[in-house]
Formats: structure tokens, sequence, C-alpha cells
């Protein structure tokens, strides 16, 4: 069994029956969903870019990904209620992450109500799509709210100076817990010598991962620390599984990384 951690209402998973027959073709026992860019569904993996594929290649995209957020894409409705719908309809497979944007006052001012009325597992943010700062005010209200609440932040980081800001907002709040897609700025983070016991990282990416970077990770960071995700629609999921599959993990490992982790995280136990 799997858990998806990092999926988007989009795509094949934009639909009921769609979701359904990817937790059947795949044995996916969660999927936590978060609505897609301005809740657009016809989403789809994008091509491969002309550029060297590499983990911080994803910097180099964020540009061009918060040029297209901003100016290509119209807004299609509320996001977090398209999500919320599906997960009324499958409670037993879909675990919502509340899409937020800091710098939008309409999220922040009702951020707390939005939490009792759609009671998600986790806070997304999308530093490619909404330009908040790590070393904003915005940030730092909202992972107070998501901190109280018992819920991690999972965010996708921007560029190499988010990622070194990141790590001085942990050392300064120990106590939050963070989800870090696509193991963005890992050999930053492993190198920082700051305690990142409430720390996780998502093995979601496009071909810009291989399985090396997910063994690197697993060593720096412990297995414990090491969650499965997709990004569907913007990659694969058979890729996504291949890149675990071809290391040389032993079952355990692969276990909590593809399911138990996650069941911790996110205490689905409780």
């Amino acid at each position: 069994m799997l858990i998806d951690i990092h999926a988007h209402a989009a795509g094949n998973y934009s639909t009921v029956d769609s979701i359904k027959n990817m937790a059947a073709k795949y044995k996916l026992e969660k999927i936590v969903l978060c609505t897609s860019p301005k809740n657009i569904h016809n989403l789809q993996e994008p091509p491969s870019m002309p550029f060297k594929q590499k983990p911080d290649s994803i910097f180099r995209m964020n540009r061009m990904n918060r040029m297209a957020y901003n100016h290509f894409l119209k807004d299609n409705g509320d996001g977090n209620q398209f999500v919320f719908g599906l997960k009324n309809q499958l409670p037993q497979l879909i675990i919502q992450f509340l899409w937020v944007n800091p710098l939008d006052a309409v999220h922040m001012n009702n951020l707390e109500n939005s939490i009792r009325t759609y009671q998600p597992k986790g806070i997304k943010l999308h530093q490619a799509w909404n330009s908040f700062q790590i070393d904003g005010k915005e940030f730092k209200k909202l992972v107070d709210i998501a901190s109280f609440n018992k819920l991690p932040v999972f965010i996708h980081l921007y560029s190499k100076k988010e990622v070194l800001k990141l790590l001085r907002f942990i050392k300064d709040n120990p106590n939050a817990v963070f989800i870090i897609g696509h193991l963005t700025g890992t050999d930053l983070i492993k190198d920082s010598g700051i305690d990142l016991k409430n720390i996780y990282f998502d093995t979601s990416s496009s071909k810009r991962i291989q399985g090396r970077d997910v063994q690197q990770a697993i060593e720096a960071f412990g297995y414990e620390h090491i969650v499965f995700g997709t990004d569907t629609p913007y990659a694969g999921i058979d890729d996504q599984i291949e890149r675990i599959e071809q290391l040389n993990l032993s079952d355990n490992i692969k276990d909590h990384i593809y399911r138990l982790n996650a069941r911790n995280l996110l205490a689905l136990d409780q």
C-alpha cells in the first residue's frame, strides 16, 4: 500500500471516478490532495525542460512557474472548496491539505475558520506561485497558527536564499513541522547543523531527481524523514515508484517511505 503525500486535484486526481481508478491501480491507501494552481483541473505532466536535470534545477523552473502563474493562468474558482467536495465523497481515501497564500488577506483573515471548516491534515505553501518571504511576518503568523492546530506545513521553496531563510526559521521555531517538497535544498540543509527532528522530505519530482538523490537523502536525514509523493499531475506515479524500487532498500525502509512515515506524521491512527 502507498500513501501519496503530494498530489493536486487535476488530471488523474480531478474526479471521483479517476481518483478511485488510480487508487485501485496503484494500491493507494491515502491521497493527500490540495488544489491545483488556480483550481485548473486539466493540467498535464509538463514537457522536459531544456537544461540539465538535477535537484537544484528546480530553482530555475520556479522562475518560469511564477511567471506563468502570475501572467498566463486564470482563476477557476475556490480550489480548497473543490478538494473539500472530493474529500467528502471519498472520505476514506482523500486527505486534504489547505492551500494558503500568506500574502492573501482573505486567506489569512479566514485561516482559522477555514481550518475548522475543512478539517485539513496540513497546510500547503508554494513559493513558485506566491511570492511570500520566509522572513516575512505573514509566514510567521501562518506557521504559528498551523503549529497551534498541530498541522504540518508542506512547502515548495523558491530559491537557495529561501532555503537558508527556512533553516534560520527552523532554528528559532523548533516545534514547527515542515514537509519540504521535491528534496529541495538538501545539500544546504544537511550541512546546517540544525536540529531537523520535525523536518520531512517529499520524494516527488520529474526527472530532476534520480534514485541516488533519494538514497543520499535517506543517508543524510534518516529514512524516517522521507515521505513518498508523486506531485500528480506534474509527474508520473510509475516513475516515482520506480525511483524507490531501484534502490537496494529493505522492505521495512520502503514501507516507512511509502506509508508509515506519512501515517505517523499525519497522526492517521489517532
